[in-house]
């Protein structure tokens, strides 16, 4: 019997940068596990949609799939958002958890303040800021809070955490606290998956407030495959046995 496919959920706008960004996911994705049939699918009326998506699978005799939600800020099943997609009975469908504010996600973030250091010829800096779109469920919230603070300790430096209603205003308040409390180098790191216009928004709240690096969007990267493949694998569980898993509280905790 073949593995289950993925379908890799995402929100965003039908821009072309976004699109490419997304594409670029799904490729390098297919690159890394070539025995798996990968597709992109996009909400918000955004083509290619789930339903055509699903039917494509259900023409090629795929039998079981499993969605992996493209969202890097809520932590809980999606599984209520799809209650209602109707699809044919013969494929079975399951929702894994998002990606989520994993602690991974920190790594990335590391890797992309260097790379915004690097261009912007900074050699130091004294203050980050952790900056994500709204939109968490709770517990993603709360995992937002907890990704901060680690950041803080890792690095030994204070880390504000802004969440961005899209027009850039909490990021620009969170680089000028720091600033207010004489931090004068803060790097923004932004966890947004790809360029939409709110991730603009926030990149110009910063530099306008004074930040003098901000990360670009996640994007493709090892770290965010390999995720992505966890929730996979953990997804695929409960079609081996048809019944819900359910990770226990500290796992959740530590997001591995």
């Amino acid at each position: 019997m073949t593995a289950p496919a993925i379908v890799l959920v995402a929100d965003g706008p039908d821009d072309s940068a976004v699109n490419d960004s997304l594409a670029g996911i799904t490729r390098s994705l297919q690159a890394f596990r070539p025995d798996l049939r990968i597709h992109l699918a996009r909400l918000g009326g955004v083509s290619p949609s789930l339903p055509s998506v699903i039917d494509r699978l259900v023409s090629d005799d795929v039998g079981e799939v499993v969605l992996v939600p493209l969202d890097l800020v809520s932590a809980a099943e999606h599984v209520s958002e799809y209650d209602d997609f109707p699809h044919s009975p013969d494929i079975h469908v399951v929702v894994s958890r998002p990606v989520g504010p994993a602690s991974e996600v920190l790594n990335i973030l590391d890797e992309r303040v260097r790379e915004a250091l690097h261009r912007g010829g900074a050699l130091e800096i004294d203050g980050l800021v952790l900056a994500a779109p709204a939109g968490a469920d709770v517990r993603g919230t709360s995992l937002l809070a907890r990704r901060a603070r680690q950041w803080s300790t890792h690095h030994r430096l204070p880390v504000q955490l802004a969440v961005d209603e899209g027009d850039g205003r909490s990021t620009a308040t969170a680089v000028a606290s720091l600033r207010a409390q004489g931090r004068r180098h803060i790097a923004v790191g932004s966890l947004y998956l790809t360029p939409t216009p709110a991730y603009q928004a926030h990149l110009q709240g910063a530099m306008r407030a004074g930040a003098i690096a901000v990360t670009a969007p996640i994007g493709d990267t090892a770290h965010l495959r390999l995720l992505i493949l966890a929730r996979y694998a953990f997804g695929a569980m409960e079609l081996l046995d048809g019944t819900p898993t359910q990770l226990p509280v500290e796992d959740l905790d530590d997001d591995a």
